[in-house]
């Protein structure tokens, strides 16, 4: 949720330009455009390194950061956390990207809610909701699915059926197909893969039903026994779709939407337009060199953020940061708010930014 703006009569941090620890950087008024503090945040081959942004510095929680909320920022390889939800216990949370000059103003835009972390994988975004009728439309994007050697498209066509003359949620309807390097096999389709889960309030001891793509068997797990189970590519359970992989099971698959840069665009209106038949075109358009994109990035379950899928250029020819804005809340107070740029990385690889350079400083008011 919005939170009241910071005070802006607090002075701003300015760069730091000793690498001494401890050193107090000197302030400037905001409206001076004080180029905020600089931090240089070294980002271990294993593990993560927290963050506050209210000097800001690289902090050591008392236990592994899950439980303390003196730090708002985790990074950890090519993943930024914030202190939320399902990563920490704080009141933090994050908006992004922005534009890049946000920073240099000093003061963010009125947005609609702050992103706090949660858990979810490549079909987290599938649905577009309607707030006047309630309704969750899906967006007919199509996800490629891995498990070894072996990989499908799916496309969720429906979330709603029609049960004894009323329409029921989360019982689902998807079509799906093995794409090889050879082409593409025959199209696969169901119309009533069971997500209810005992209902909206989902109790995490009714079962929820899952599929294997390869073999079109269904099961039924808790998410409990899902977390465990090695017979299933996706489980349905609500409004959600979770891959058997990293946070989502033991299988080790990955996914991925292949129609993600759309998301931010796509229209309510627009969504509303898409059927089974007009969407078809769009499934069928998806072959080997498609899910064979280098650019694409194939993950299980893990933990999002604002961040996540945004920070990073994904154009550039090595691993930069994108060059945007971010506002990111205090997590000890949850009203404090920071503006913050990355610069740049220092001996990044593919397996890791090595060294991340940025900049922060506290939301200030605009210019009078």
């Amino acid at each position: 949720m919005n939170r009241s703006l910071f005070a802006a009569s607090l002075l701003f941090v300015l760069c730091a330009c000793s690498e001494e620890v401890g050193k107090p950087p000197t302030t400037v008024d905001p409206r001076d455009g004080d180029p905020g503090a600089t931090l240089e945040v070294p980002v271990p081959a294993e593990g993560r390194v927290f963050v506050s942004l209210e000097n800001p510095e690289i902090v050591t929680p008392a236990d592994d950061g899950s439980s303390s909320s003196d730090w708002d920022l985790a990074f950890e390889k090519y993943d930024v956390f914030t202190n939320s939800g399902a990563s920490g216990p704080g009141e933090g949370g994050a908006f992004g990207p922005l534009d890049a000059s946000t920073y240099d103003e000093g003061i963010a835009p009125a947005i609609p809610f702050l992103t706090k972390d949660e858990s979810g994988g490549a079909f987290r975004d599938f649905w577009a909701y309607d707030p006047t009728a309630h309704v969750l439309w899906v967006r007919y994007h199509v996800f490629g699915v891995r498990d070894g050697d072996k990989q499908w498209k799916v496309q969720i066509l429906g979330y709603y059926a029609e049960q004894q003359g009323a329409p029921v949620a989360a019982i689902y309807r998807l079509r799906w197909a093995e794409v090889t390097s050879a082409g593409v096999g025959a199209t696969q389709s169901l119309a009533d893969l069971d997500g209810t889960a005992g209902g909206s309030q989902a109790p995490e001891d009714v079962a929820s039903e899952c599929i294997d793509l390869g073999t079109g068997a269904r099961t039924k797990h808790t998410p409990a026994e899902a977390l465990a189970a090695n017979d299933w590519h996706l489980c349905f359970r609500r409004a959600s779709i979770r891959v058997n992989g990293e946070l989502g099971g033991p299988r080790g698959v990955t996914a991925v939407d292949l129609h993600a840069s759309e998301t931010k665009g796509e229209t309510l209106d627009v969504v509303k337009t898409r059927t089974d038949e007009t969407e078809l075109a769009r499934f069928d358009a998806i072959g080997y060199a498609e899910m064979s994109d280098p650019k694409l990035v194939w993950r299980g379950d893990r933990v999002f953020s604002a961040f996540t899928e945004y920070w990073l250029d994904r154009e550039a020819s090595a691993p930069a940061p994108a060059n945007f804005s971010w506002l990111v809340q205090s997590a000890a107070d949850g009203a404090s708010r920071y503006l913050l740029v990355f610069d740049r990385f220092d001996g990044a690889t593919a397996d890791g930014p090595g060294k991340i350079v940025l900049r922060v400083k506290p939301e200030g008011l605009p210019q009078e």
